[in-house]
């Protein structure tokens, strides 16, 4: 296994590194798909995207559409700035990696050698334990309360100490939980070796060496020249200014502002070694394998996977009315960059289909092979969900949620806690599908024949490793049982309860039914099972109303996955 890991690995180095001449150039009729794709995505009158595609270091294609700022009518442009998100995780591996290049640091350095205090809870924490998300430390924004005080201004110290007496989720180095917390550990460790504040240091030995000139950090007291405005998405499909945060909060987990322009200096900059050398890169763009030999997909900042004998190089961000999406194909030189105010839109949708487009990869679900309806039987049953969104389940759910598949006759029937229903088709033996949602998964089975678990990936790119779903002895859920109530009896149930800050639920009777209005989302009608309780048939969640002595409505406990007690504020 160690040597053909070896093999793999060199062959990968030397299809990143070789110099090979595409044209540089793109067709007409690729040019003409990528504007139709971008039009229809990103209408003129709503906010929207940059996006550049590079080929041999040099942009054949840079345009932007919809809007940069709805209020004043102010168009998208080309060279617009963006607020770029968790994309500033591969800004803060580099500086890493410039720091182990002049000798400061050490990758297998545990991190209380540059943060004595820091609770590591008896572990070693070791600095690749952090650039890998394999460092057990939860996510400080998947912390219960972070919603209510993401808009405060904390110094350093004060947030560390918000998420560093949370118990490790895993050993480090066993497994893999996206986790903002280390890398924001690591901006500490580059103030503290390099005497320089982080911002500082990156913009001495990254923005200024690879000529990025129109790149910053957050900071809403600063004006900066063509920053764009986020969006979120509002009701009745209108979009609203995205909610406040304090900038103190992303540091080097997330606080870059820049363009597509600059972004393509930067992996002109990497790829043609002005940073850090070749050696160093290597590593950031090779996935860590955890013990056991699971392959991660995750190198040091960025997403590493395979596709069609294509090395996929990618990396997102998502930050209050902002999204990004960065992807790098060795093999053809090709960069593609993505910066979009919509936070309602995730741009992946655009760049994986200009992607497949530019490398000819076709991009349609898989073909339906027939089964008997008497061959799903077997598939049937509950299976644990242990992660989702690279995240392991016990960062942000104390509730235990499960993938719950059922014989639907023509195809299975997948529904999971907290979500919806979905047709579930083969495409080859114990290999499902779900049509248009890139969502890939595989039945496995045990020396005896026996399906034990399900194994849960994205295509083209999975965040961390698979999800592998235990099957587990829970029955499958019944459907809930609807009774009639009056117009009448649903009135005391009116009003808007907070779910989050900025996310209410707007509850109103009309036409003789209850209706929900979540903040952004389209309206759904809620239906009754007993005299205070609700279900929607979309999606799997309930609505509790609780009543005082008094029989005043106070709060409400919402259950979509886990439980959320709504307090009444209208």
């Amino acid at each position: 296994m160690k040597k053909i890991y070896t093999s793999v690995f060199i062959l990968f180095v030397l299809s990143v590194f070789c110099n090979v001449t595409y044209s540089q150039t793109l067709s007409k009729e690729t040019t003409q798909f990528i504007d139709n794709l971008l039009n229809s995505s990103y209408p003129e009158k709503n906010p929207g995207i940059s996006i550049l595609i590079s080929e041999n270091d040099v942009p054949v294609y840079k345009k932007a559409f919809g809007m940069s700022d709805m209020e004043s009518g102010s168009k998208s442009d080309p060279e617009n700035l963006y607020a770029i998100g968790s994309m500033t995780k591969q800004f803060t591996a580099v500086s890493i990696l410039c720091l182990v290049n002049e000798g400061k640091i050490n990758l297998n350095d545990d991190i209380r050698k540059y943060i004595p205090d820091y609770n590591t809870h008896g572990k070693t924490i070791t600095i690749e334990n952090c650039l890998t998300h394999s460092s057990g430390i939860p996510s400080f924004t998947e912390l219960k309360g972070f919603d209510k005080i993401y808009d405060k201004k904390l110094s350093k110290d004060e947030i560390i100490k918000y998420f560093q007496d949370e118990e490790l989720m895993f050993d480090p180095g066993t497994d893999f939980s996206y986790s903002n917390s280390a890398f924001f550990l690591l901006g500490i460790v580059i103030e503290n070796v390099s005497g320089m504040t982080y911002e500082d240091f990156i913009q001495k030995n990254i923005f200024d060496k690879a000529g990025m000139k129109h790149s910053y950090f957050g900071n809403w007291e600063k004006k900066i020249p063509l920053f764009t405005t986020g969006y979120e998405s509002s009701d009745n499909n209108s979009y609203a200014k995205a909610s406040y945060f304090d900038w103190s909060w992303p540091f080097s987990a997330g606080n870059i502002i820049s363009s597509t322009s600059d972004l393509l200096e930067w992996n002109n900059a990497l790829v043609n070694e002005k940073l850090i050398p070749v050696s160093l890169l290597k590593k950031a763009w090779s996935p860590y394998m955890l013990a056991g030999g699971v392959n991660s997909n995750y190198g040091y900042g960025w997403n590493v996977t395979q596709l069609n004998n294509y090395t996929i190089i990618k990396h997102g961000g998502a930050i209050n009315g902002f999204l990004s999406d960065g992807i790098y194909i060795p093999e053809r030189k090709i960069y593609i960059a993505a910066l979009s105010n919509n936070s309602g839109k995730s741009p992946d949708e655009v760049t994986n289909k200009i992607l497949f487009k530019i490398l000819n990869i076709n991009d349609e679900d898989p073909v339906t092979v027939y089964l008997d309806k008497s061959a799903f039987d077997e598939y049937t049953g509950a299976f644990e969900v242990n992660r989702g969104g690279g995240r392991l389940l016990k960062n942000y759910s104390a509730e235990k949620q499960y993938r719950f598949i059922s014989n639907g006759g023509d195809s299975l029937i997948m529904s999971r806690t907290g979500g919806g229903k979905s047709g579930f088709f083969p495409y080859a033996k114990d290999k499902f599908f779900v049509k248009k949602s890139g969502k890939r998964f595989e039945f496995i089975r045990n020396s005896e024949g026996k399906i034990t678990a399900l194994k849960v990936s994205d295509y083209p790119v999975t965040l961390g490793p698979a999800d592998i779903c235990q099957k587990v002895n829970v029955e499958l859920p019944s459907e809930r049982k609807e009774i009639t109530l009056t117009a009448e009896s649903m009135k005391k149930f009116e009003g808007e309860y907070e779910l989050q800050p900025g996310f209410i639920l707007k509850f109103f009777v009309e036409n003789g039914n209850l209706y929900v209005q979540p903040t952004g989302q389209k309206t759904l009608q809620m239906h009754p099972e007993s005299e205070n309780k609700f279900f929607l048939k979309e999606v799997d969640a309930q609505a509790e109303f609780v009543q005082d002595a008094d029989g005043k409505v106070n709060s409400l406990i919402f259950t979509q996955g886990q439980k959320f007690e709504c307090k009444r504020i209208k």
